[in-house]
This record gives structure tokens, sequence and C-alpha cells, in this order.
């Protein structure tokens, strides 16, 4: 049953004053408290919204006789944990940010995709819990998920989004990656950002370098004593119009000097359904499937990124065209073998 946004509030107090272990709140005071926070009416109110939560939310509240008090018979129980914190809060301004610089399409998909994640995740929370054990005891993992390990400084984010709203430069100290026989020390950088990408859950910003007088990328995880400016953005016409196109026809973040080309690619039949699921890029066009192979067409830039991506195909990938890339391939290949 959904909750509304007044019950939704009162599960929150209510959660949030039982489990002050180990405190023990009678039912005249838990009521007063919801009285006076959330206007309930009557004790009733109260022991409806106990009952619903017993029964909706499995949370293990018991009542003390002897200390006259409602508690929870499982310490470690919080319904906070269901339910949006202070943290999540902040991230749904995160997104509320980007949703609000962006107003893409693809981006209200995303949000739409990650709201139905947390929906199924509230569902398998619900259904997984601690006292599922065997028959010894022991307790049995039923849901393995993927650990990410998130770029870093994902809080620039929206820094950065309201400098381009603002139309404001930024600095920050920025350290490459460099050999690891060379130290490498953070240097202090001006940009005049442009537009945010996230990449394989790294973030970069886009900007105009007014020292090169061209555009360069920077990764967040990277940078340090990121601060907005007073002074304004001043980004060529020419650069503007360079970087608003500059993801069209490039796989990931790496800018390339090469053309954009007509690439063709030879999947076998199984990886075929991989890459029709989730395609390479938007670009993609399917131009054969079959029990023998699946070719596809993407018009792109060759990069680094594109080439590591197609590298973890494996064998079950060929590349058809271009030539310059098939043999920029097999090199990356050869080497990778002459290392065995």
């Amino acid at each position: 049953m959904p909750i509304t946004r007044s019950a939704f509030q009162r599960y929150r107090l209510i959660d949030e004053v039982i489990s002050r272990y180990p405190r023990r709140y009678s039912k005249q005071a838990l009521f007063e408290l919801l009285q006076d926070r959330c206007g309930i009416r009557s004790v009733s109110s109260l022991e409806k919204d106990i009952q619903r939560l017993r029964e909706d939310h499995n949370a293990p509240i018991a009542y003390d006789k002897r200390r006259n008090g409602y508690y929870y018979t499982n310490p470690q129980f919080r319904l906070l944990r269901l339910m949006l914190t202070p943290d999540d809060m902040e991230a749904l301004d995160y997104a509320r940010e980007v949703l609000a610089a962006t107003q893409g399409a693809s981006v209200v998909a995303e949000l739409t995709n990650a709201l139905q994640k947390v929906r199924q995740s509230l569902d398998i929370v619900r259904e997984v819990r601690p006292e599922d054990g065997n028959a010894s005891g022991m307790q049995r993992k039923v849901v393995y998920v993927e650990e990410k390990v998130l770029g870093g400084n994902r809080q620039y984010v929206p820094v950065l989004i309201r400098a381009v709203n603002q139309d404001r430069q930024v600095s920050f100290q920025y350290r490459k990656h460099a050999d690891p026989a060379i130290e490498s020390s953070a240097s202090a950088r001006t940009l005049h950002p442009i537009l945010l990408r996230e990449v394989a859950d790294s973030w970069y910003v886009i900007g105009y370098d007014a020292l090169s007088g061209k555009e360069k990328t920077y990764a967040l995880d990277r940078m340090a004593e990121l601060e907005i400016l007073d002074e304004p953005c001043a980004v060529p016409p020419s650069v503007l119009a360079y970087v608003a196109e500059l993801f069209d026809h490039i796989y990931g973040i790496t800018d390339t000097t090469d053309p954009v080309e007509e690439i063709l690619l030879s999947f076998t039949p199984l990886f075929g359904y991989y890459v029709k699921a989730k395609p390479i890029h938007q670009t993609q066009e399917v131009l054969r499937d079959d029990e023998t192979e699946c070719i596809v067409r993407l018009r792109l830039a060759p990069n680094r990124d594109l080439l590591m991506h197609l590298r973890s195909y494996g064998e079950h990938v060929k590349v058809l065209k271009p030539a310059s890339l098939a043999q920029t391939i097999t090199e990356s290949l050869r080497t990778t073998l002459g290392r065995y």
C-alpha cells in the first residue's frame, strides 16, 4: 500500500522514538508527541500506525508492560533504512540539479530507472530478512549484487552545475595520472565550465581553458579545492559549438583528432544478443542478425575508450571496417600476448 506524506512523517517519528534504546516511551507519551508534531487526534490512530508498521514493514515493535513503553525486539532494526534519510534527500537535490541543468529526455529516463531500482531494492529488503536461514540456523545469502566503486568527488557535481548555470569560472587543484617513477604534483587550474559527463560511474567536466585557447576535460576524482569564482565565463562560440557536438560521435570521454568514420563490427550470435540489448553508442545500427553473426554499424571517431571497450569482447568481436581500427586492435592484441 502506498504511503502518504503524513503517514510517512508519523512512521519516521515513531521509528526515531522507539529506537532510542534503552529508553521506553509510553503509549500516552508517544501519542502526545505525535499529536504535537503530526497532528494526530486519537490514541487509536497511533495504535493503527503501529499495527501497519508491524504488518507492512515488519517492524519488530513490542510493548514492555513492566517499563510501560514500546521498544524494538531487534535493537538493530531501523525503519529509516527502508525510507529516505537526510543523505537521501541530499542525493535527490543533487539529482534535481542535474535534471534542471540538462532537461534531457535521456536524463529523465535515467532518473526514472533509478527510482525503479530503489523501489525494487525495498521489495528485496522486505523479502530477504535476517531471520531467514536454513535448517541448521546458518544464514544464507539469497541476493548477490555487484559492489560498485564510484568515482571520487561526486559532491563537486552540483557545484559545477551551479557554475555552468551561473556562467562563472571555477578554480581547482588538479593532479594528473603520471608515470609511477615520476612524482605528480597538483597544479592550480582555472576553467570556464561548459558541461559535465558521467562515464563508467566517474564524472568529468569539459570546459574552455583560456591559456591554451581550447577545450579541456578534467576528471573530478583528481580535483581538489574546487571554488566558483566571481569572474564570468568567456567561451568562444566555436568552442561552444564543438563541445556541444563532442559526444555525438565519441565513445566514452577521451577526445581524439581522428575523423568520424563508419565502423562495422561482427559479433558472434551469442554476443549479438548483448550488444542489441545494450547498444555501444546511440549511433549503433544492426545491419545483419542471423545464426552466423550479428553485424552492427557505428558512426564514431575511434579513440582510446572505444579501443578498450572493443577489446573487452575478446574473441566474440571482429572489426570489419575501417582497416585502420582493425590494425590498431591487431597490434594491441599482439602487444598483450607479448606480455605472457
